[in-house]
């Protein structure tokens, strides 16, 4: 048998069922491949496209929190100057040495003569154990371990185990007494006792029992008295320092002498307030520019964004009626030409007391009427929590951003099963081809053979 033979019989016998063969890598598997993952890059379109569309919600989102934020505390800033209301007037003092002032409510506008005729003071007493306390940790000024204490005409049961629980006890109390220890030695030879100081004036009776009386009086305590404008003129005895002279108005007594408390009306704390309300706007205005413009952010043509410029300007361009003082512009607060706001306090600083009440007037408060409710109700149509525009549209966006995910992940399934599809009918065809291309290698080889075996079939015909 000659080797041309021999290799057509070979060839044959590996090659005896070729249309049975599953398996196999044709030179276009490549190629097959390739046309998958193009048809599965064109079926995803639709699903990247809803996955823009969720990174542009969660941008939108992200900043009407950030404009929801700056009014919030622009609404904040309205409520602080509400706030002040109670600090409309202030007080002075002549001699301070004599006496100090507190506005505690809104007194009339006026000036007080106090005069001190005695400034009182408290009663006292001292411990008078006669064996020294040499650590007030570990020891007491009695062996026992519950003490009676007297202030005036009440009573109080204390208990404690050394000197140091002793005043914590008493001071814990709820006693109008103050107790301290005290050193009474020498730092080589210490001498711990205890003293109390009644937290009030007057004269009132301290003692601290075991059985027997433990204490020693030092001061047995006086009244205050003062007159107001002179009257009445044998003066108003008090067994406090803090007395009240006005509706509204408080002094605390130090000394003898006379002072004078002058109550003015103040808008001090209102220009406080209103500096940091331009401060609020100008930053929920800086943070709104953001979103206008062709190279703007995320909310640009948003209606939202629309709503709170409109709010902004509709806020600062109220105006009042009646009185002297109409326009935030005459307490100092103005546009710039960019759009934000300034300013002036020396405008507040530069009213008459007409003026301020006036101001006071237009001011109003969150919920009494005047420009801070005018303000208020107008943010409350973009902040509030249920209602406002920020929350509406946030919860519609989110509604949005929750549709897309829903479609997302039935496009992911559609296309996880596809790609199944596509991935089996690609390896069916890919190993068919692959059994066409070897069944395309056998004859070729036959006729390799064939001719190798018979010269004259080349050149034939």
């Amino acid at each position: 048998m000659s080797s041309g033979t021999n290799s057509i019989t070979s060839l044959a016998a590996s090659l005896a069922n070729p249309q049975s063969s599953t398996t196999g890598s044709s030179t276009f598997a490549s190629d097959l491949q390739a046309s998958v993952n193009r048809a599965l890059e064109i079926a995803s379109l639709p699903m990247e496209a809803l996955q823009n569309d969720q990174s542009t919600i969660s941008g939108q989102v992200s900043e009407l929190n950030t404009l929801g934020g700056l009014f919030n505390s622009l609404q904040t800033s309205l409520d602080a100057i509400g706030g002040t209301g109670g600090s409309s007037v202030q007080a002075a003092v002549s001699d301070q040495s004599v006496l100090s002032a507190s506005v505690t409510g809104s007194p009339l506008p006026g000036t007080y003569t106090v005069q001190v005729l005695n400034a009182g003071s408290s009663s006292s007493a001292i411990s008078n154990s006669a064996t020294p306390v040499t650590d007030p940790a570990t020891e007491d000024i009695s062996s026992s371990s519950s003490f009676t204490l007297t202030v005036g005409t009440s009573t109080y049961t204390v208990a404690a185990s050394d000197l140091n629980d002793l005043a914590a006890a008493i001071n814990s109390s709820g006693a109008p007494v103050q107790a301290v220890v005290v050193n009474l030695g020498s730092p080589a030879a210490p001498n711990y006792q205890l003293s109390l100081q009644a937290t009030g004036l007057g004269n009132v009776a301290l003692q601290l029992s075991d059985g027997t009386n433990l204490l020693t009086s030092l001061n047995t305590g006086t009244d205050a008295s003062y007159t107001v404008d002179g009257q009445p003129p044998a003066g108003i005895s008090t067994d406090s320092s803090t007395v009240t002279i006005a509706p509204g108005l408080s002094v605390d007594l130090a000394a003898v002498g006379t002072s004078t408390v002058t109550v003015s009306s103040s808008l001090s704390s209102v220009s406080s307030e209103l500096s940091s309300f331009v401060t609020a706007y100008n930053a929920a205005f800086a943070e709104l520019e953001k979103n206008f413009g062709q190279n703007g952010g995320a909310l640009v043509g948003d209606s939202t964004v629309l709503d709170m410029q409109q709010a902004l300007n509709q806020m600062i361009s109220y105006s009042g009626t009646g009185g002297s003082i109409t326009s935030l512009a005459q307490l100092g607060v103005e546009f710039t030409q960019q759009g934000t706001l300034t300013f002036d306090s020396s405008a507040i600083a530069g009213l008459t007391s007409s003026q301020i009440n006036d101001a006071l007037t237009f001011l109003g408060g969150t919920t009494t009427g005047g420009f801070l409710e005018y303000a208020n109700n107008t943010l409350n149509g973009i902040t509030d929590p249920v209602a406002g525009s920020v929350a509406t549209e946030t919860q519609t966006l989110e509604s949005e951003s929750q549709n897309d995910q829903t479609q997302i992940t039935n496009d992911q399934a559609q296309l996880t099963l596809m790609q199944t599809n596509l991935q089996s009918q690609m390896a069916q065809a890919n190993a068919l081809i692959a059994t066409l291309q070897t069944r395309t290698t056998f004859l070729e080889g036959l006729f390799q053979a064939d001719t190798s075996n018979n010269p004259d079939a080349s050149t034939a015909g």
